[in-house]
């Protein structure tokens, strides 16, 4: 869908940057999320030389892209007016599982006239997913979060540890809350960690009890990596793919959480 001219891309949120900085030439892109540079970016790398902006009509127009890409970042208002304004708007879908990552990928490449660059990517995606070892040996796991949060089987992240070689310590579906008086019943064979180094999210979280932290501590567990959990995409293969060339049986995972 590339014009005689390079097409001009601004991004509004994090999850819309890791496309734009994995497809998009630095000379075309005029703007990424203030998130583009935070550890939760897999591309984070690539946006040192890039302008981060707000989400706001008036900083949008004044730099004059063609496109903008999106998944959660800017609200309707927002949208309507650069549609208004004759700007493209790419959106890019929330995948669920690694069987949609490489639709996904191509069709926001087409959309920004990038369909090289989303041929190396597809590549290097495929390479990954073949790499990934089934280290969770039939175990089974439990996702869990500071926050107290899970996922289940048809979430990106049941994907991720079912691809591992885990089973799901439950089949719930989607993110769901597990108060600590739940937690502390539930006897999984290793826990799947997201998020515990962020010191600020910490500091008041059901994560953070005593008897929770206690029993993670006890048992196996190992920690995704926070880029690989906070949004979802075929990059995320890349990581996991290297995770299971370790054994993940340690346990006392938790050095890092703030006491």
């Amino acid at each position: 869908m590339a014009g005689t001219q390079p097409l001009k891309v601004v991004s509004l949120d994090g999850c819309a940057d890791q496309y734009v900085l994995a497809l998009v030439p630095r000379s075309q892109i005029l703007g990424l999320s203030d998130r583009a540079r935070l550890p939760d970016s897999y591309f984070r790398e690539r946006a040192s030389t890039v302008r981060r902006i707000q989400p706001n009509l008036e900083t949008i127009l004044a730099l004059k892209p063609d496109i903008v890409v999106r998944t959660w970042g800017g609200d309707l208002n927002l949208i309507k007016a650069l549609e208004r304004h004759h700007i493209r708007i790419v959106n890019v879908n929330d995948i669920t599982n690694y069987d949609q990552a490489k639709p996904e990928l191509f069709r926001v490449a087409a959309e920004l006239g990038q369909d090289a660059g989303a041929g190396i990517e597809a590549r290097r995606f495929d390479q990954a997913m073949a790499a990934i070892r089934p280290v969770g040996q039939g175990r089974t796991a439990l996702y869990y979060t500071p926050g107290g949060y899970s996922a289940g089987p048809d979430t990106m992240v049941g994907d991720m540890l079912q691809r591992l070689g885990f089973k799901l310590e439950t089949q719930n579906k989607g993110f769901f809350y597990l108060s600590p008086e739940v937690l502390l019943s539930m006897k999984p064979d290793i826990f799947a960690l997201a998020f515990y180094d962020d010191h600020y999210a910490m500091r008041r979280v059901p994560g953070r009890n005593p008897l929770v932290r206690a029993k993670i501590a006890a048992s196996p567990n190992f920690t995704l990596p926070r880029q690989s959990v906070s949004c979802s995409g075929w990059y995320t293969a890349y990581d996991l793919s290297e995770l299971s060339q370790s054994p993940l049986t340690g346990s006392g995972g938790l050095k890092a959480v703030p006491q």
